[in-house]
């Protein structure tokens, strides 16, 4: 029986590859068929204001609620916070010939934020992703085999499914040294699966359907510090300067894989093991720097400017998989403008006086350069916060659209529509509470 598995295993090593890359209708289900390459689609841990401007969020502190987007800011913490949120995403994707959707909904950040000395010493636990991988491959072709008395074209149908992704669990402080110099540190567990499934269903009773699983496990420690310097009155009496900058430094994650196989053997279908974890071995895989850098002007308390280069070096990854997937792999850079107008704060009655506004746009070069084209995303996003005057929690909304990649070169351009929801909870409302 385990003959007959590596026999079928080699088949798929050998059709699927090929299929993927050439099939017209790959874009089935996929959320981002560039999640196929390295570790998946990076995600940004952007702060709960910042993804409305389309900004990590590194220079632009708000002690009315928590933040991940910058350790130093922890040092301003006031209130507990607590944070959770999720998003909606819906992706059309096109290859000039044919066209797809699919919606994704996933699970943001959790997040608690508790001051140890006001405005001083804080610390931070949380819980978010780093890497998304969710793509989908089907395709329709034919192969010529051995039949009782001949050779024969038999038709049969792959498909190549991936899902999972790299998670990070966090814990950190942030420190004011002086009233206008705060610091942080930030260490974390790096932790994730991403799973491959691949099967080959024959359009013909002599064959029976090939499953292919391949798991690999992903962990490893990781630390990310941060520094945030504040210049008031710059330009008048009311204003303020702010620079903010984050570098996580290149981590080793260990990770092992193993591929198991299912096999029909007359009516019973049966799992087995035909590479354990223990014959793969562990592998090193590096995980890259990488650093945001971001300056903020408030002309007045209630308005924000605010500009943002963020950097991974992408092209040091070493991981699993074969070195042409690894070729594609590049240093990205991203560029972010945004825009915060808070009426809530100006304490006027109506209900446009009580919401918080922001835009932004970012341009992304991208992690991936196929075929001498960078595979670049430009989004637009808009956003609303809306808080609560008497329990001091508040719920924050963005609007995301963008576009990655394109059609040219046989390549595959996303337009990408996305949700963002976050409800931030603080001690203010407990406090509240207890006094009512």
């Amino acid at each position: 029986m385990k003959q007959t598995a590596i026999i079928a295993l080699t088949l798929i090593m050998i059709v699927l590859p090929f299929t993927a890359a050439q099939s017209q209708e790959s874009l089935v289900r996929s959320a981002s068929v560039y999640s196929v390459l390295g570790l998946g689609i990076p995600q940004d841990y952007m702060s709960v204001h910042g993804t409305g401007m389309s900004l990590i969020g590194v220079a632009t502190p708000d002690r009315t609620k928590g933040t991940l987007a910058n350790p130093a800011m922890w040092g301003t913490t006031y209130l507990t916070h607590m944070t959770v949120s999720g998003n909606v995403t819906t992706f059309s994707a096109s290859d000039g010939v044919t066209d797809a959707s699919s919606t994704l909904v996933g699970f943001d950040r959790f997040q608690v934020q508790i001051p140890v000395l006001r405005e001083r010493l804080g610390v931070s636990a949380g819980l978010y992703r780093t890497t998304d991988v969710r793509y989908s491959f089907v395709d329709q072709n034919s192969i010529v085999l051995p039949t009782a008395d001949s050779l024969s074209v038999v038709d049969y149908r792959t498909s190549v499914t991936g899902t999972g992704g790299i998670n990070r669990l966090e814990l950190g402080f942030g420190l004011r040294l002086t009233d206008n110099i705060y610091v942080g540190y930030a260490p974390s567990l790096k932790f994730g699966v991403v799973e491959e499934d691949n099967q080959i269903l024959f359009q013909s009773s002599l064959y029976s359907p090939v499953r292919y699983d391949e798991r690999t496990r992903y962990r490893g420690l990781a630390h990310r510090f941060g520094a945030m310097v504040i210049l008031p009155r710059v330009f008048s009496a009311n204003d303020q300067i702010v620079i903010g900058a984050t570098a996580t430094l290149q981590s080793e994650l260990e990770a092992r894989r193993r591929i198991n196989t299912r096999i029909l053997t007359g009516q019973v279908l049966s799992d087995l093991e035909l590479i354990p974890e223990n014959e793969f071995g562990e592998q090193n895989v590096t995980y890259p720097f990488e650093t945001t850098v971001g300056l903020s002007y408030f002309p007045t308390r209630f308005t924000l400017f605010a500009a943002e280069l963020h950097y991974q070096q992408w092209s040091e990854l070493n991981a699993f998989g074969s070195d042409d997937k690894l070729a594609f792999m590049k240093d990205r850079l991203r560029l972010g403008f945004g825009f915060e107008y808070d009426a809530f704060s100006r304490g006027n009655e109506g209900l446009f006086n009580s919401l918080i506004y922001r835009a932004g746009v970012s341009y992304d070069n991208g992690h991936l350069s196929i075929d001498g084209t960078d595979i670049e995303t430009m989004l637009f996003s808009v956003g609303l916060g809306i808080p609560s005057r008497s329990m001091g929690s508040s719920i924050d909304l963005s609007f995301d659209f963008g576009i990655r990649g394109t059609e040219n070169n046989g390549l595959i351009r996303e337009r990408i529509f996305g949700l963002r929801a976050s409800l931030n909870f603080s001690e203010l409302m407990f406090l509240q509470r207890r006094v009512n």
